[in-house]
């Protein structure tokens, strides 16, 4: 035993810091058990375990294990927590369904909501230069409207009068062109952008082969991504492979990158050389500062710590130098960041409505609300229930903390419960939503460590929200009353509470219910609106080759069509988002007064073939296109500008084009028609013959309504003419009031998410409705069978159930009429043709509600009402 004895010091530490009062009987025991060790497991092992629990049994730790043994948190006490709740919400299967579902359905919402705004809100965030990177605007003062295009110019410009640029990089997109390798069939039709090398300095590109440096330093030179290099050769290995523009112009292959991220705002698949717009386009004015397209546009790479507001005088130097004095009180440029391009009009021609995103949001807040106010108002209700439970726990000595943790242990496991369900939900409905919203989101985004991490926090968020309240409310009662009345005092505070929440539900599915009928309103005046012109059965196809005697040939062909009408070549059609932007001025005054016009080029054909009516003088020509006389038709509008009040006075008079020599004749007066989309108004709007500019053929079909067979016929002479007319070139068509449909995809994205988040709002509100209903139908048992005793019928106690919560939803009817009024006239600010908002629309949300709301409680009301009497008494 002598050998046997544990170190001296770790005794003495042990005396010293040990318990007195059970310092020899530990002693005693930490001895033997020493031994014990020493022959069982080695002399070493034997002295680190006694050191640990000489260490375990110090003054110091013995208290903290003292404590920690009884901590509300221990692991012991938490097992019994999740123990009880476990029992509690299997004792209550309905209420515990109930539950689960609407936070199930609430944080499914909410988390795809989140994967749509976390995408949205990504775009061009990756550049290592972004925060210098800017593209130049054009501001038309007067009119209050900026344009992301400029003038072809201002790329000298910025080259030669702002040494604050460190890049300044021109692009111009064109569309409908085709391409093929002309060692195969290969042959597509592509956007592509004509742009130089400074583009890969701007940008951060992934280079697979090629110099980023001379690229596109030579002109007829192209770069390729990985997926168009494999599409047309198919292989990545293609450097110094010919590929062919138009069927007219070889193009070298002198680059290879890899593929662009999905967020960004310059998709480029295929970028050729900017010294390759004169072999294209010979015509094309490479620094023209009159008129401009939206195609067209110049971006900065700005020298560090400089800032884009103070360039403000530099711009106004520009505008002076190449445009005159005069354009000062009417131009104006600016610079915009690359992070707000996804927010406006870009070349990838996809956007995010900051608006929508922000009403994402506040729905996704709103729906997880609404499932809170479930879980809170089901679990007060249910209190009574608990309160013996509350009671005996207080009684035997239970603190409030403890039962505080209890509850929001419960609330934590449905969460739990309700989270895992919601992923499963998210998942299923992931697809439909992305398709719906037009956002490229997959599984992936869902299983990322980034929604992983927001999914974490909104469960304890909503495990607070659902939680706190109940269990701080029931830990909070006084264990006498509670053992003495087994029930809750009907105390006003308690009841205007839950009656509150189910007001603020119901307020809550009211507006978005009214939101959702206006913006379907709204959308069905944008189908039935009339804009001065006839888009009804108008096929449109891109034209790539506009030499008078190729479009004469198409035309004399489909002309010989029995199912054509007519046939108008022309820039674009009566209505587009993108238009031509041209000052002209009228100088028959004291004054010259400037007027920003819409330029609309089309042929003697374009009046008869988008149907806009003739006010007075003659239609053009053809041959209206001599630079001695140049002829052109104003809308309305134009003439109202310039001070003309009768269309026939304005035959004859003489516009300018800018302040220039050059001017045109009006020989014709049209009716007002809109350009633009009708989130905007009627601008001026003139047409002339610009033979040049035929990019588009617009074919009307014989009948104002044919059948889908008419139609594919149609097609299909039309394609043969077309194949005769431009061989080797890509068929591509699209339906005039299709493509017009498109300009309002964001409301239509916005209706469909109103409804998706109505749809769910109601059925979490009607969940809990039909909670409520359950638990007041069996809190007044005994009323109704001793009402039912004396006489009462079974409508009358419907009636009595129903009456309460009926009021409920008249007083949500009353609140959410004039917020969803408000909501709905900013909304429409943003159109300038809109519907008016009808008082009815209101009415007939609040008779919906109601009868959803009596149709959920209805169920309950009459199997109370049909319930025996006498076996509720006797159970009494």
């Amino acid at each position: 035993m002598q050998n046997q004895k544990p170190p001296r010091w770790l005794s003495l530490l042990l005396s010293r810091l040990g318990d007195p009062n059970t310092l020899e009987e530990v002693q005693g025991d930490l001895l033997e058990l020493y031994a014990h060790w020493v022959e069982t497991v080695g002399e070493r092992k034997a002295r680190w375990r006694y050191g640990l629990s000489v260490l375990k049994l110090m003054r110091p730790f013995a208290q903290r294990n003292e404590e920690y043994s009884t901590s509300l948190l221990s692991p012991v006490m938490i097992r019994n927590y999740v123990k009880i709740a476990f029992r509690n919400l299997a004792k209550s299967k309905g209420y515990s369904f109930i539950n689960v579902t609407g936070l199930a359905v609430g944080m499914a919402c909410t988390v795809v909501l989140f994967l749509v705004v976390k995408h949205e809100t990504s775009y061009d965030r990756h550049y290592a230069n972004g925060d210098r990177i800017y593209r130049l605007e054009t501001e038309n003062i007067k009119e209050k409207h900026s344009y992301p295009g400029t003038y072809t110019g201002m790329a000298n410009a910025l080259h030669a009068d702002l040494p604050e640029a460190e890049r300044v990089v021109p692009l111009l997109q064109v569309g409908g062109t085709t391409f093929a390798d002309p060692s195969s069939e290969n042959r597509y039709k592509e956007k592509f952008v004509f742009a130089g090398n400074e583009l890969f300095q701007l940008l951060d590109y992934q280079w697979l082969a090629g110099n980023p440096k001379t690229a596109l330093s030579q002109p007829n030179t192209i770069v390729l991504t990985r997926t168009y290099a494999e599409k047309y050769f198919g292989s990545t290995d293609v450097m110094g492979k010919t590929i062919r523009l138009d069927d007219k112009q070889n193009l070298q292959v002198a680059g290879i990158l890899e593929d662009y991220p999905v967020t960004t705002s310059f998709p480029f698949n295929m970028l050729v050389s900017f010294s390759t717009i004169k072999n294209v386009n010979p015509d094309y004015d490479l620094n023209r500062w009159n008129g401009w397209n939206d195609n067209f546009q110049v971006y900065v790479l700005l020298k560090k710590g400089i800032d884009p507001e103070s360039l403000t005088k530099r711009f106004q130097g520009i505008v002076v130098k190449y445009m005159g004095k005069e354009a000062l009180p009417d131009k104006r440029f600016f610079l915009n960041s690359v992070s707000n391009l996804h927010y406006g009009m870009n070349m990838s021609g996809r956007t995010a409505n900051v608006s929508l995103l922000k009403t994402l949001s506040f729905i996704g807040l709103l729906v997880l609300l609404i499932a809170c106010f479930n879980f809170i108002n089901l679990s007060t209700a249910q209190a009574f229930k608990r309160a013996k439970e509350v009671g005996i726990r207080k009684a035997v000595g239970s603190n409030r903390w403890s039962l505080v943790y209890q509850f929001l242990t419960e609330a934590g496991l449905l969460t739990c419960l309700a989270i895992l369900i919601a992923v499963l939900l998210a998942q299923l409905v992931l697809p439909i939503a992305a398709g719906a919203l037009a956002v490229p989101i997959t599984a992936t985004d869902l299983f990322s460590w980034q929604t992983g991490l927001f999914t974490v926090a909104l469960a304890g968020l909503t495990t607070l929200l659902a939680g706190v309240y109940p269990a701080f409310r029931l830990s909070g009662m006084e264990p006498i009353w509670a053992l003495k009345n087994n029930t809750l005092a009907q105390g006003r505070p308690w009841f205007s509470l839950r009656q509150g929440l189910v007001v603020v539900q119901f307020t809550v599915s009211l507006i978005l219910i009214s939101c959702a009928m206006l913006i379907n309103q709204q959308l069905t005046f944008f189908q039935k609106a009339d804009l001065g012109f006839n888009k009804e059965a108008i096929i449109t196809v891109g034209l790539p080759n506009n030499k008078p005697e190729k479009l004469q040939t198409f035309r004399n062909q489909l002309a010989e069509l029995p199912q054509i009408k007519d046939v108008s070549f022309s820039f674009n059609s009566a209505s587009a988002e993108s238009n031509w932007m041209q000052s002209m001025q009228y100088r028959k005054g004291a004054e010259a007064i400037d007027v920003k016009t819409q330029m609309k080029m089309g042929d003697s054909r374009f009046l008869d073939t988008y149907g806009i009516q003739l006010l007075a003088g003659e239609k053009l020509r053809d041959s209206d296109t001599s630079s001695t006389s140049f002829k052109l038709l104003a809308n309305e509008i134009f003439l109202d500008r310039i001070g003309i009040k009768h269309p026939a006075d304005a035959i004859g008079e003489k516009v300018y084009y800018g302040d220039g020599k050059e001017f045109a004749t009006i020989v014709g007066v049209v009716k007002n028609f809109n350009v633009n989309s009708l989130h905007q108004k009627i601008d001026p709007t003139v047409i002339q013959v610009v033979p040049n500019n035929f990019y588009q053929a617009g074919i009307k079909l014989q009948s104002e309504k044919p059948t889908a067979e008419t139609i594919q016929a149609a097609l299909a002479r039309i394609e043969e003419a077309w194949t005769a007319t431009f061989p080797n070139q890509v068929f591509d068509y699209s339906f005039l009031d299709e493509t017009l449909k498109q300009a309002y995809q964001s409301e239509t994205r916005t209706a469909k998410l109103i409804e998706v988040s109505t749809f769910l709002a109601v059925l979490i509100a009607c969940l809990g409705l039909f909670g409520l209903a359950t638990f007041t139908a069996e809190q007044r048992t005994k009323e109704i069978g001793v009402r039912k005793v004396l006489g009462a019928s079974v409508g009358s106690i419907i009636g009595l159930l129903s009456r309460d919560f009926l009021k409920l939803v008249l007083i949500a009817v009353v609140l959410a009429s004039p917020i969803a009024w408000y909501a709905m006239s900013e909304w429409l600010r943003n159109f300038e043709f809109k519907i008016e908002i009808q008082w009815w629309i209101f009415a007939l949300t609040g008779l919906l509600m109601a009868a959803i709301a009596l149709l959920t409680v209805s169920f309950q009301s009459v199997k109370a009402a049909l319930m025996n009497p006498v076996k509720s008494l006797r159970s009494e």
